[in-house]
């Protein structure tokens, strides 16, 4: 089968998925839609204080990524996207609401809002579900040394770590590939990163991607 490849790597933060993203654009000769992180000006506020920031925070990362990734998919480019608009809504927001963190209220207006803004998203044709444990998360994180990141509670991983599985297991848009992350060292090694890009090569639906073996 040919044309368009849409590829979407899922994972929770410090899974290694924006790294695995990067790697797979080079080898794979896809365009890369990442998750934009930068750009969101409630981030490190959220970190700080989180029940004060949460809607604005994940409303912003909603709305970014649904614009960014409704203006790739109309290029008619094969795509490779860090995060999917569905772990938004489905996860991240959904954990800060059972937390907490997120208000009844809030949490009824973003599911409002949210519901008209994925109305009619793609599905990828693949999605990578970047299994990573909370522990083995929190180590990368520390790694990469932001600032803001300092602030994450553990437990906060742990729920997003149990909510991520959960959600993985019921997702039913297309196919779906589990990567246990501890069990392929793709950050460090070309072997590992070779056996991974095979294993998403076998189980995209389009086989004929635009790379040379």
């Amino acid at each position: 089968m040919t044309g368009r490849v849409f590829l979407a790597v899922a994972g929770s933060i410090g899974s290694g998925k924006t790294t695995l993203t990067r790697r797979l654009e080079a080898r794979l000769g896809l365009r890369a839609l990442y998750e934009d992180t930068a750009d969101n000006p409630y981030l490190a506020d959220f970190y700080a204080d989180m029940p004060r920031w949460a809607m604005a925070l994940q409303l912003r990362f909603l709305g970014t990524r649904v614009a960014d990734t409704r203006a790739l998919l109309e290029s008619g480019s094969s795509v490779i996207q860090d995060r999917t608009c569905y772990e938004d809504a489905e996860i991240f927001a959904a954990n800060l609401a059972a937390r907490g963190d997120m208000d009844a209220r809030d949490w009824a207006t973003y599911q409002l809002i949210a519901r008209q803004l994925l109305d009619g998203i793609e599905a990828p044709h693949l999605l990578v579900y970047l299994r990573r444990s909370p522990e083995s998360c929190r180590a990368q994180i520390a790694r990469r040394g932001r600032d803001y990141e300092a602030a994450i509670p553990m437990d906060y991983l742990i729920d997003l770590g149990r909510r991520y599985d959960e959600w993985f297991e019921r997702y039913l848009r297309g196919p779906r590939l589990l990567v246990r992350a501890e069990e392929h060292d793709f950050l460090e090694s070309e072997a590992d990163l070779e056996a991974l890009v095979g294993r998403i090569v076998e189980a995209l639906p389009q086989r004929t991607l635009p790379f040379a073996r």
